[in-house]
C-alpha cells in the first residue's frame, strides 16, 4: 500500500485495524526520501491514536502526541503554515484531553494565528473555538468569550458545516457566560442559546439542536434560583427545554447525554415541587406529582450511568434520588419507587402516561432475562395498587408492547400473568377484569385476538 492510499472501509470501521494499517504505511514511507508523505501519514496516525475508542486512553493520547511531534518537525510553519497549524490543533486537543489546558490553549492559539491570512476561515474558527474551550476550563471567561466571538464571525453560515460550527461556537460561548453564575452572565448565556436556535435546523444538526435545548434548560434553571418572582415560569421553560433535548438525546442513541438530561429534568421537577409547596403551604397534589416526576427521571438517569466511568455523575444522581425519595416517604411511608411511578402514571395525562410507560417498559425489557421478568412483575403489581385506574396503565403498556418486537409481548404478558396470580383469588379476578377491559380498549381486532390467544396459552381465563 502506498502512502497516498486511503484506509479501506473495513479498517475505517475497525479502529485497531486502521491504526495497524497506518503504522505499516509509516514504516513503508522513508522520512529521509519522502518527508512530506511521512509527515502526512504520521499526522493521520496521530489522529487515529487520539480518536481510538479502544484501549488505554492516556497511552493512546501520548502516542498521538509523539506522531504529531514528528509531523510538526517536518511541516515547517514558514513554508507549510496550514499543515503545521493542523498538527498543532490536533496536538492541542490531546493535551486538553490529558488535562494540560494551558498547553492546549497555547497550541490552539498558535494554530489559529497560522491559519490567519491563508483563506482557511473555518479551520481558523475551529481553532479559536478550541481556544475558547480551553480558556473556559481555565476559568479565563473574558478571554474565552473573546475567542468565541472571533470564531463565530468567521464561520460561513451559507454552508451546512459552517452553520454547525457557528451554532457550536455560540453554544460554547453561552456555556462560558453561564459558568460565571451571575444574573447578567446567565442573561448573556440565554441570549447566546436563543441566537443559536435561530440559525439551527434540527434535521440538519440534530445533536446541536439537543445540545442547545439542554443548555437552555440549564441556564433557565440557574436563573430561576436567582429570581424568585420569575421562578415558576423559568422552571417551566427549563423543564420544556430538557424534554425537547430528550427527543434527540435518546436512551439508545446518546445514553450518557440522555442520563444527564434526565437528571437535570428531574432537578427541574424537584424545584417545581418546592414552588408548589410554597404556593399551597407545603402539601398538595402538584407538589407530590412533581416529586414523583423527579424520582422517575432520577431512576432513568441512574440506570444508564456506569459507576466506574461516570462516578461523579452517578453520585450526584443518586443523591438527588435519595433526597426526593425521602420527601415522598414522609408523605406516604412504605410506598416503593415502583408504586410511586404507578401512582404518577395513573394520575396524569394520557400523553405523559404513554411517555412514562414507554420509557420504563423499554428500559426494563433491555435487562437480562431474570431481572427484567422480576421488575416487570413488580411494575405489574404496583399498577394494581391504584385500583380501577390500573386499566389505564395496562392500556399504555399494551400499546407500547405493540410497537416493539413480538418476543417482548411474551416476556411482559407472562410477568403480568404471574403478578395477577400472586394476589389471591379475589384480587386476581379484579385484576383480570381490568386486563380484559384494557385489551379491548387499547388494541384493534387482530391485536386483541393475538394477545388473548397468548394469555389463554399460558393458563389465563377470561373473566
Amino acid at each position: 500500500m502506498s502512502s497516498s492510499e486511503a484506509v479501506s472501509p473495513t479498517q475505517a470501521n475497525d479502529p485497531t485495524s486502521a491504526i495497524e494499517g497506518l503504522e505499516a504505511q509509516l514504516k513503508a514511507t522513508p522520512r529521509a526520501m519522502r518527508p512530506y508523505e511521512h509527515a502526512t501519514v504520521a499526522y493521520r496516525l496521530g489522529l487515529a491514536y487520539a480518536e481510538c475508542p479502544v484501549g488505554n486512553r492516556g497511552e493512546l493520547l501520548r502516542k498521538g502526541l509523539a506522531c504529531f511531534d514528528v509531523a510538526a518537525a517536518i511541516f515547517d510553519p514558514r513554508f507549510d503554515p496550514v499543515e503545521h497549524a493542523r498538527v498543532l490543533n490536533a496536538a492541542g486537543a490531546c493535551h486538553r484531553a490529558l488535562g494540560d489546558r494551558r498547553k492546549a490553549a497555547d497550541l490552539f492559539q498558535k494554530a489559529a494565528d497560522l491559519f490567519d491570512g491563508h483563506e482557511r476561515h473555518d479551520e481558523r474558527a475551529a481553532s479559536l473555538n478550541n481556544v475558547g474551550l480551553a480558556r473556559s476550563e481555565l476559568g479565563e471567561i473574558d478571554e474565552a468569550v473573546t475567542a468565541f466571538d472571533e470564531a463565530a464571525a468567521l464561520f460561513d453560515t451559507a454552508t451546512a458545516d459552517g452553520r454547525r460550527g457557528f451554532v457550536a461556537t455560540v453554544v460554547n460561548r453561552g456555556q462560558a457566560h453561564a459558568s460565571a453564575g451571575t444574573e447578567e452572565a446567565l442573561e448573556l448565556a440565554l441570549a447566546d442559546f436563543e441566537e443559536a436556535l435561530g440559525d439551527l435546523d434540527a434535521d440538519e444538526a440534530p445533536y446541536h439542536y439537543a445540545l442547545v435545548h439542554h443548555s437552555l434548560g440549564s441556564a433557565c434553571s440557574a436563573l430561576a434560583a436567582r429570581r424568585p418572582d420569575e421562578r415558576p415560569q423559568l422552571l417551566d421553560e427549563a423543564a420544556a427545554a430538557f424534554r425537547e433535548s430528550l427527543t434527540v438525546f435518546t436512551r439508545s442513541g446518546f445514553p450518557y447525554q440522555h442520563a444527564l438530561a434526565k437528571h437535570n429534568l428531574g432537578l427541574a421537577y424537584a424545584a417545581q415541587a418546592d414552588v408548589a409547596a410554597e404556593q399551597d403551604g407545603g402539601g398538595g397534589k402538584a407538589r407530590l406529582q412533581n416529586l414523583r416526576r423527579a424520582l422517575a427521571n432520577f431512576e432513568d438517569a441512574i440506570a444508564l450511568l456506569d459507576t466506574r466511568l461516570h462516578a461523579d455523575a452517578w453520585k450526584q444522581a443518586f443523591a438527588s434520588l435519595s433526597r426526593v425519595e425521602g420527601l415522598l416517604a414522609a408523605d406516604s411511608p412504605g410506598t416503593s419507587r415502583t408504586e410511586q411511578f404507578a401512582i404518577l402514571a395513573a394520575s396524569t395525562s394520557e400523553e405523559e402516561r404513554m411517555a412514562l410507560v414507554r420509557e420504563r417498559v423499554i428500559r426494563l425489557l433491555a435487562m437480562p432475562d431474570a431481572r427484567r421478568r422480576s421488575l416487570l412483575k413488580e411494575l405489574a403489581l404496583a399498577s394494581l395498587m391504584v385500583g380501577a385506574r390500573a386499566q389505564l396503565l395496562m392500556e399504555a403498556e399494551l400499546k407500547v408492547l405493540m410497537e416493539l418486537p413480538p418476543e417482548t409481548l411474551d416476556v411482559a404478558l407472562r410477568s403480568r400473568f404471574e403478578a395477577h396470580r400472586s394476589v389471591g383469588p379475589e384480587g386476581q379476578e379484579a385484576a383480570d377484569r381490568l386486563l380484559d377491559a384494557a385489551i379491548g380498549g387499547a388494541l384493534q381486532g387482530p391485536q386483541r385476538i393475538m394477545t388473548r390467544d397468548f394469555l389463554y396459552s399460558i393458563g389465563w381465563e377470561r373473566p
